[in-house]
């Protein structure tokens, strides 16, 4: 197995759930449950069951469709666990062809997402990420490549095959083809990878698979991958590309560029450009169909220059602010701000620019300056930059100086909430409305005594009603639906009044199972409501938008690969299209003056339009239909039967999860410390997704030069709000012939058995741990000078931090006090008694990208403890630094460089991303002061497969200089796991 695939898989693990980065995705402490049927495992807990089980069901049947869809199925038993830690939808799979599992997060899709086309929910995320372990976690038909796979996970995940746009494209394909549904069949996706192609943005083969800070780029895997596919199959027929699957699985070691090349008549990079090509040409005569009916005079023009991701534009209600979300992917992360844009014209921004190139042309007569752009962009009056990465969504106007909007909230260790804040503008002022409400899209009555939402928990979607009035404040007062998981509900919208009365209606969107979404107008205090037509066989719909007067409904529809914004007059009884189908136009605003804002999509992300509805070429649309069913069979023979919410207890067993499905897997790590040794460790792991019960045992060794050798195990046990965990240890260490200066003790043994109890605690971004830890332990070394240690400490670590986008702070301090007995102090005549405390204090900043951190960490022990801690040496799987209290560890140092009975270390830093510059003063008492100072990183995962949780990569290049003697430079790179 090359090195490079060893990397890889091991990148893929810390990465396959960036969900992580943020909150674990499910807390251990809850009360699990597990459906077992013949071939998933489906854990969940109790306010999900009808969920799982349901969705339990719909695994049964999707495995049998794959099976006689293309002949393969999985051997090993699917894990799969039912979770809601964003409020938000989505999923994932890993593949791994020996402990298959994925994770499927109950939120269902809103209408305006690219996964707002399909049967269900529930149907398309079981089969989109079963189709991904199918695809990707067939086992390996070499017989000793299968047999190391089935021991060894991480060389398991280094056989994945395949770029990711492969992986993503082909799932997202049959997602489609077994429903009729999905992204490759999505009106509005279809319009806008039309609009890449007509602006010659299509992405390179090599960018089909990068997430980078291009508008859309994490997207084109799988809406692009998935066309390319298709017109593959469609060219050189479906059995052409499936060969492709079942090559790169031979005993033959194939990548999918072989496996690829083998059975098509080129690359696939170049069969990719000739199906651009065709797609772009497919895509410019389609333009030249959609703008037969329209012109300079009737289309919509700039208004307002954006880019990047823009979402929930919301009018003031006097029309003289425009609030709308912006988002930018960059290379340091993802930023969202709340702008609140003037509408008048920018006059200040023309007067400059016509100064400016007057100035030019005094200077310079035969010069050409520069034209006036369209327009030029409007001042922004105020900004709100997202709190803590949380997220800012849906904006709506409370009164002139406030608006309302959405924002993520942690309620624990896995929960996200999505909850409502008002911003007051004139003085900057945020008020938190609810407190875990779950609520996404709303609006507000006109007299700001309510609000009415779409809330979903537990992947339930219902309407209700919320209070806006002090005494009452972020209640639910109504329940206007029946909570559901068959139907969905989106955009719900308040119909305005010519007289300022309270509304006494709404519209509101709604999707149930195989059917499409639906536009509906609603008696507020009652069930009578209407659907609105939409144009036939339409498919897309999304963003409907109230007149001024309620008399008519704006809306966006999908037809024919294009969507068009269109109106529905209640008066008259009669449907039109509004714009011609050219853009790809979301978010309608009426306006005065009988105009309309709308956002429109472009490669670069979304600019605001202006529509002036005197001059729109309006077309009368009398093909109408009220109904919501499926109109047009796009799915293949084979294919899935209707979606349900069932649950048939019949085809399994439910219990405890316990410890949960065990996954065992051989650990081998290697580790190099220039300063001190190397240690190659060698074990095994077993354990479960949730890391509720894992264990390892372990054996270590210098295999260059024997420098250290030993032995460790840990069990770990996290199903309780109290974590337990127990470690033991011993080792063998030659500290005369560390490679860099140390304290000549000659051959040390150490052994120990170390037990913590912690207590988590989690809300916002304030993290506290409570932790009690008892150890025991031997000391010899080759100078007949040996002792037994006991001891006892109580503890804290704390974090927080206070993230504004362009500035944040964080400080952090765990802290100690230790209670000890040894002895070697009674050596020096007491009872072998002694306290003490170890520490560290950090402080951090960023303001801009740019960031400084500051740690003070100290250790101390009374004088009774004579010289007890040591200062030098490096963590590992053998040696766990909290079960060290007396060895304060330092990388670019060997262990036993210096000791003492009181350290203190100064150090500052700047993060750059992987690595962090630093420096840092070593001082031990009446010992010589060693600074340091280079580059370092650490990486730690406590999330996925077995071989991956609790790993922990370390690195770094420091120059060592001592007091008063020569300095050096030492370097490390090192894989440990860490508990």
């Amino acid at each position: 197995m090359k090195i490079s695939k060893i990397l890889t898989a091991i990148t893929l693990a810390l990465s396959s759930v960036t969900f992580t980065s943020q909150a674990e995705l499910a807390d251990s402490a809850e009360n699990w449950q597990t459906f077992e049927t013949e071939n998933f495992r489906v854990h969940f807990t109790p306010e999900y069951r009808q969920w799982a089980l349901s969705s339990a069901r719909e695994m049964e049947v999707v495995r049998q469709l794959i099976k006689d869809q293309q002949g393969r199925v999985l051997t090993e038993k699917v894990d799969t666990f039912i979770i809601d830690p964003y409020n938000a939808a989505n999923g994932f799979a890993v593949p791994l062809s020996h402990k298959p599992y994925m994770a499927l997060f109950a939120t269902p899709a809103q209408s305006d997402t690219v996964i707002s086309s399909s049967t269900g929910w529930q149907q398309l995320l079981v089969l989109h990420e079963y189709v991904h372990l199918v695809h990707l976690a067939q086992k390996n038909r070499s017989n000793w490549r299968n047999n190391v796979a089935s021991w060894y996970d991480i060389f398991d995940a280094s056989q994945m095959n395949g770029e990711r746009w492969v992986s993503e494209g082909y799932a997202t394909l049959l997602e489609s083809r077994l429903t009729g549904r999905g992204r490759l069949f999505n009106n509005q996706i279809e319009a806008i990878i039309q609009k890449f192609a007509r602006q010659g943005a299509m992405p390179s083969y090599k960018e089909l698979s990068v997430a980078n800070d291009n508008f859309m780029s994490g997207s084109m895997a799988y809406l692009v991958g998935v066309r390319y596919l298709k017109w593959l199959e469609d060219n050189y027929g479906v059995d052409t590309l499936d060969a492709v699957w079942t090559r790169w699985s031979g005993v033959e070691q194939r990548d999918f560029e072989a496996a690829f090349k083998g059975v098509f008549p080129d690359t696939a990079k170049k069969l990719y450009q000739r199906f651009v090509a065709e797609y772009t040409f497919e895509a410019m005569k389609h333009e030249v169909k959609l703008g037969e009916h329209s012109n300079a005079d009737n289309r919509s023009t700039l208004w307002l220059d954006l880019s990047d991701y823009i979402s929930g534009p919301s009018l003031s209600p006097q029309g003289d602010y425009l609030a709308i979300v912006e988002t930018q992917r960059t290379d340091e992360g993802k930023t969202t701000k709340l702008n609140v844009y003037k509408t008048s014209e920018n006059t200040k921004k023309a007067e400059g620019f016509t100064k400016n190139n007057k100035d030019i042309l005094e200077a310079d007569p035969q010069d050409i300056v520069d034209k006036a752009p369209s327009v030029f962009k409007r001042e922004v009056a105020y900004t709100l930059n997202q709190k803590n990465n949380r997220g800012i969504n849906n904006p709506r106007w409370f009164d002139k100086d406030t608006l309302i909007y959405g924002s993520a909230t942690l309620a624990s260790v896995n929960s996200l909430h999505q909850d409502l804040f008002s911003w007051h503008l004139p003085t900057n002022t945020i008020k938190q409305l609810t407190k875990s409400a779950n609520i996404r899209r709303f609006d507000i009555s006109n007299d700001g005594q309510y609000i009415i939402a779409e809330r979903n928990r537990f992947g339930y979607s219902q309407l209700v009603k919320v209070s806006l009035l002090p005494s009452s404040i972020g209640q639910i007062t109504a329940e206007l639906t029946q909570k559901s998981l068959e139907r969905v509900y989106d955009f719900p919208r308040l119909r305005p009044t010519s007289d300022g009365k309270p509304s006494d209606s709404f519209a509101y969107l709604s999707s149930s199972l195989n059917n499409k979404w639906q536009l509906k107008v609603r008696q507020l205090n009652g069930e009578r409501e209407t659907i609105v037509p939409l144009p036939k066989n339409y498919q897309f719909l999304s963003f409907p938008e109230w007149s001024k007067d309620g008399k008519a409904l704006y809306f966006v529809a999908g037809l024919d690969s294009a969507t068009r914004i269109y109106k529905y007059d209640f008066s008259s009884k009669t449907l039109s299209a509004i714009t011609s189908g050219e853009q790809v136009v979301t978010w309608p605003m009426m306006q005065a003056d009988n105009k309309l804002l709308h956002l429109a999509i472009n490669s670069e992300g979304s600019d605001v339009f202006q529509l002036d509805l005197n001059k729109a070429n309006k077309q009368l649309i009398t093909d109408t239909t009220t109904s919501s069913a499926m109109t047009l069979e796009l799915a293949d023979k084979l294919k899935l039967a209707k979606a349900t919410i069932d649950i048939d207890e019949s085809i399994g067993e439910q219990s405890a999860y316990g410890i949960g499905p065990q996954k065992g897997t051989i650990t081998l790590a290697e580790s190099f410390y220039s300063a001190s040794s190397s240690i190659l460790e060698v074990g095994y792991k077993s354990g479960d997704v949730l890391s509720r019960f894992d264990w390892q045992v372990n054996a270590s060794q210098d295999v260059f030069d024997n420098i250290i050798s030993g032995a460790s195990a840990a069990v770990r046990w996290q199903g309780w709000p109290v974590k337990l965990l127990a470690h033991s240890y011993l080792f063998n260490l030659k500290t005369d012939q560390q490679d860099s200066k140390a304290l000549a003790l000659g051959k040390t043994t150490e052994k120990g058995l170390f037990l913590e109890a912690r207590y988590p605690y989690i809300s916002e971004s304030l993290s506290v741990d409570v932790f009690a830890q008892v150890q025991a332990s031997q000391f010899d070394d080759s100078q007949n000078i040996g002792f037994s240690s006991q001891s006892f400490s109580i503890g804290v670590d704390q974090n927080w931090s206070y993230d504004q986008q362009n500035w944040g702070v964080a400080q952090a301090v765990n802290a100690q006090l230790i209670s000890a007995k040894d002895d070697q102090a009674k050596i020096n005549g007491n009872d072998g008694s002694y306290t003490g405390s170890n520490g560290l204090i950090n402080l951090s900043a960023h303001i801009k990208g740019y960031g400084l951190g500051v740690n003070y960490l100290w250790a101390e022990r009374s004088e009774d403890a004579s010289n007890i801690l040591s200062l030098g040496g490096y963590t590992s799987t053998l040696i766990q630094e909290k079960a060290h209290l007396n060895k304060q560890l330092a990388p670019e140092l060997a262990f036993y460089r210096q000791t003492g009975n009181d350290y203190q270390a100064y150090q500052a830093y700047i993060p750059l991303g992987l690595v962090d510059i630093f420096y840092t003063r070593h001082k031990m008492t009446e010992q010589a002061v060693i600074d340091s100072y280079g580059v370092k990183g650490t990486l730690n995962n406590d999330f996925g497969f077995t071989g991956v949780t609790n790993l922990a990569i370390n690195y770094g290049v420091a120059q060592v200089n001592p007091e008063n003697e020569k300095s050096d430079t030492q370097g490390w790179v090192a894989l440990s796991y860490k508990w």
